[in-house]
């Protein structure tokens, strides 16, 4: 499916097993926005960075940095959260 450039496109795939990379593909736009939610989640740490991009089916989506200051703050994974 084709987009016009413009359009930011992330793809992130997760790990598979442990101590497998995360892998990031993206757009030059796809990069940007998400380079921006990096700098305002550390420039305004009390708020989370976002970035709303498209995956590889065009479907838009957020992606959220927070920016934590203890290993406490990292467990449990959101998505564990939100079920309960």
């Amino acid at each position: 499916m084709y987009l016009p450039k413009e359009y930011p496109f992330i793809h992130v795939y997760a790990q598979q097993k442990p101590r497998q990379p995360v892998i990031i593909k993206a757009n030059t736009e796809g990069l940007c926005v998400l380079l921006n939610a990096l700098i305002s989640a550390i420039a305004q740490s009390e708020r989370n960075g976002m970035a709303e991009v498209f995956d590889g089916d065009a479907e838009v989506y957020e992606v959220v940095v927070r920016l934590v200051n203890t290993h406490d703050e990292l467990a449990p994974l959101p998505y564990q959260i939100e079920k309960q």
